[in-house]
């Protein structure tokens, strides 16, 4: 492990229902405020741990520093080469049955993670996405 700062992006959706449905905030926190290594793709996250109290939030994905994004399928902290065939999480098919290997993350969070996207489970009193 490198002795450079880590800082997360945090992606926060507001998911498919409640005050912030369809809206997006990007934040940045550093590893000594909370670290994520160790928890998996769906795990629920209190918000009071990131500065957000009473929320609840869980992880949807992520990537890393290279830009491979995280697949729930595939397990523990590693980078595999896996063969895709239908639309899904990094990969996209021109034709109809075309298959591929693509490089992917598995489902748990490591300490070269860059961005790792989450979803409001529960709302706080506290508001969390500003309308402009």
């Amino acid at each position: 492990m490198s002795s450079e700062k880590i800082v997360y992006k945090l992606n926060i959706s507001g998911g498919s229902e409640g005050p912030g449905k369809g809206l997006s905030k990007l934040i940045e926190i550093d590893e000594k405020k909370f670290r994520f290594e160790g928890m998996k793709v769906g795990d629920i996250i209190k918000g009071g741990l990131i500065g957000f109290p009473n929320y609840e939030f869980q992880i949807t994905g992520g990537s890393d520093s290279s830009g491979f994004p995280m697949r729930k399928d595939v397990h523990g902290p590693v980078k595999k080469r896996i063969l895709v065939s239908k639309r899904g999480i990094g990969y996209k098919p021109t034709r109809k049955g075309e298959k591929r290997k693509r490089t992917v993350r598995g489902n748990e969070v490591t300490f070269d993670m860059t961005l790792i996207n989450l979803k409001v489970v529960k709302y706080g009193e506290a508001e969390l996405f500003k309308k402009e």
